[in-house]
Protein backbone atom coordinates (compact mmCIF):
# COMPACT_ATOMS: atom_id res chain seq x y z
CA UNK A 1 0.00 0.00 0.00
CA UNK A 2 1.67 3.31 -0.97
CA UNK A 3 1.73 6.33 1.69
CA UNK A 4 -1.24 8.25 -0.69
CA UNK A 5 -3.44 5.07 -0.32
CA UNK A 6 -2.55 5.01 3.50
CA UNK A 7 -3.50 8.55 3.75
CA UNK A 8 -6.96 8.78 1.95
CA UNK A 9 -9.89 8.50 3.95
CA UNK A 10 -12.35 5.56 3.28
CA UNK A 11 -16.03 6.10 3.08
CA UNK A 12 -16.92 5.64 6.55
CA UNK A 13 -14.71 8.71 7.18
CA UNK A 14 -16.06 10.52 4.31
CA UNK A 15 -19.78 10.89 5.03
CA UNK A 16 -19.86 13.51 7.80
CA UNK A 17 -20.14 12.66 11.65
CA UNK A 18 -23.70 14.55 12.04
CA UNK A 19 -25.00 12.43 9.15
CA UNK A 20 -24.06 9.21 11.06
CA UNK A 21 -25.76 10.20 14.07
CA UNK A 22 -28.45 11.28 11.94
CA UNK A 23 -28.59 7.58 10.78
CA UNK A 24 -28.59 6.36 14.04
CA UNK A 25 -31.12 8.02 15.46
CA UNK A 26 -33.48 7.51 12.67
CA UNK A 27 -32.23 3.73 12.60
CA UNK A 28 -32.90 2.91 16.12
CA UNK A 29 -36.49 4.99 16.55
CA UNK A 30 -37.50 2.86 12.97
CA UNK A 31 -36.17 -0.36 15.02
CA UNK A 32 -37.79 0.13 18.10
CA UNK A 33 -40.94 1.40 16.56
CA UNK A 34 -41.40 -1.38 14.14
CA UNK A 35 -40.10 -3.88 17.46
CA UNK A 36 -42.59 -2.52 19.66
CA UNK A 37 -40.19 -1.83 22.59
CA UNK A 38 -41.03 1.16 23.57
CA UNK A 39 -39.85 1.78 27.18
CA UNK A 40 -42.05 2.43 30.08
CA UNK A 41 -40.94 6.13 29.93
CA UNK A 42 -40.56 8.29 27.78
CA UNK A 43 -39.20 12.36 28.69
CA UNK A 44 -39.58 14.54 26.12
CA UNK A 45 -39.14 17.74 27.88
CA UNK A 46 -36.04 16.71 29.55
CA UNK A 47 -35.07 14.78 26.10
CA UNK A 48 -35.25 17.97 24.30
CA UNK A 49 -33.23 20.11 27.09
CA UNK A 50 -30.34 17.57 27.04
CA UNK A 51 -30.35 17.84 23.04
CA UNK A 52 -30.41 21.72 23.48
CA UNK A 53 -26.95 21.03 25.91
CA UNK A 54 -25.55 19.34 23.62
CA UNK A 55 -25.78 21.46 20.34
CA UNK A 56 -24.59 24.55 22.12
CA UNK A 57 -21.81 22.19 22.91
CA UNK A 58 -21.00 21.10 19.76
CA UNK A 59 -21.49 25.01 17.80
CA UNK A 60 -19.45 26.21 20.51
CA UNK A 61 -16.32 24.36 18.73
CA UNK A 62 -17.88 24.93 15.49
CA UNK A 63 -16.86 28.40 16.59
CA UNK A 64 -13.91 28.10 17.93
CA UNK A 65 -12.89 27.05 14.48
CA UNK A 66 -14.50 29.76 12.67
CA UNK A 67 -12.53 32.18 14.90
CA UNK A 68 -9.60 30.21 14.02
CA UNK A 69 -10.47 30.46 10.58
CA UNK A 70 -9.85 26.82 10.13
CA UNK A 71 -11.66 23.65 8.25
CA UNK A 72 -14.63 22.03 9.77
CA UNK A 73 -14.64 18.98 7.64
CA UNK A 74 -12.68 15.86 8.84
CA UNK A 75 -11.14 15.19 5.56
CA UNK A 76 -9.57 18.15 4.72
CA UNK A 77 -5.96 18.06 3.45
CA UNK A 78 -4.94 19.57 6.16
CA UNK A 79 -6.12 22.54 8.75
CA UNK A 80 -5.00 26.17 9.07
CA UNK A 81 -4.72 25.70 12.86
CA UNK A 82 -4.41 23.88 15.83
CA UNK A 83 -7.26 24.77 18.04
CA UNK A 84 -6.69 24.82 21.78
CA UNK A 85 -8.89 27.35 23.19
CA UNK A 86 -12.58 27.87 23.88
CA UNK A 87 -14.33 24.50 24.37
CA UNK A 88 -10.80 22.70 23.39
CA UNK A 89 -9.01 23.39 26.55
CA UNK A 90 -11.18 20.66 28.22
CA UNK A 91 -12.08 18.34 25.26
CA UNK A 92 -10.80 17.42 21.88
CA UNK A 93 -13.72 16.92 20.93
CA UNK A 94 -16.27 18.93 21.68
CA UNK A 95 -18.16 18.74 18.41
CA UNK A 96 -18.45 14.98 18.81
CA UNK A 97 -19.41 15.55 22.53
CA UNK A 98 -22.06 17.78 21.72
CA UNK A 99 -23.57 15.26 18.70
CA UNK A 100 -22.96 12.34 21.57
CA UNK A 101 -25.09 14.58 24.13
CA UNK A 102 -27.49 15.40 21.79
CA UNK A 103 -28.59 12.16 20.77
CA UNK A 104 -28.45 10.90 23.96
CA UNK A 105 -31.30 13.95 24.12
CA UNK A 106 -33.10 12.18 21.30
CA UNK A 107 -33.34 9.00 22.82
CA UNK A 108 -35.32 10.54 25.76
CA UNK A 109 -37.94 12.08 23.50
CA UNK A 110 -37.71 8.47 21.56
CA UNK A 111 -38.91 6.72 24.25
CA UNK A 112 -37.59 3.34 23.39
CA UNK A 113 -35.41 1.24 24.86
CA UNK A 114 -33.03 0.79 21.34
CA UNK A 115 -33.15 4.95 21.21
CA UNK A 116 -30.49 4.68 23.71
CA UNK A 117 -28.20 2.16 20.74
CA UNK A 118 -28.02 5.57 19.00
CA UNK A 119 -25.96 7.41 21.07
CA UNK A 120 -23.71 4.19 21.82
CA UNK A 121 -23.91 3.29 18.32
CA UNK A 122 -22.49 7.55 17.50
CA UNK A 123 -19.82 6.89 20.19
CA UNK A 124 -18.57 4.23 19.29
CA UNK A 125 -18.28 4.92 15.51
CA UNK A 126 -16.25 8.41 16.04
CA UNK A 127 -14.37 6.90 18.88
CA UNK A 128 -12.91 3.77 16.32
CA UNK A 129 -13.40 5.31 12.77
CA UNK A 130 -13.23 8.89 13.09
CA UNK A 131 -11.17 10.38 15.37
CA UNK A 132 -8.08 8.18 15.06
CA UNK A 133 -8.66 9.35 11.28
CA UNK A 134 -8.38 12.76 12.35
CA UNK A 135 -6.01 12.44 15.06
CA UNK A 136 -3.53 10.54 12.77
CA UNK A 137 -3.40 13.64 10.20
CA UNK A 138 -3.25 16.45 13.18
CA UNK A 139 0.36 14.57 14.67
CA UNK A 140 1.35 14.56 10.84
CA UNK A 141 0.85 18.15 10.52
CA UNK A 142 0.99 19.66 13.86
CA UNK A 143 3.77 17.16 15.23
CA UNK A 144 5.36 17.51 18.70
CA UNK A 145 2.40 20.70 19.30
CA UNK A 146 -0.32 18.15 19.03
CA UNK A 147 1.10 15.82 20.70
CA UNK A 148 1.72 17.92 23.49
CA UNK A 149 -2.24 18.84 23.16
CA UNK A 150 -3.15 15.24 22.95
CA UNK A 151 -1.28 14.48 26.73
CA UNK A 152 -2.99 17.57 28.05
CA UNK A 153 -6.78 17.71 26.90
CA UNK A 154 -8.76 14.12 27.13
CA UNK A 155 -10.31 12.65 24.20
CA UNK A 156 -14.10 13.24 25.63
CA UNK A 157 -13.81 14.93 29.24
Amino acid sequence: MTEDQRLRPSWLVIIPPPAWALVFVLAAWLAGWALGLSAPWRYPMAGWAVFVLGFFISASGRFAFAKAKTEVVPVSKKNSALVMTGPFRFTRNPMYLGILVATAGLALVIGTYLGFAAPVAFFVFVNFISIPYEEEKMERQFGGDYRAYKARVRRWI
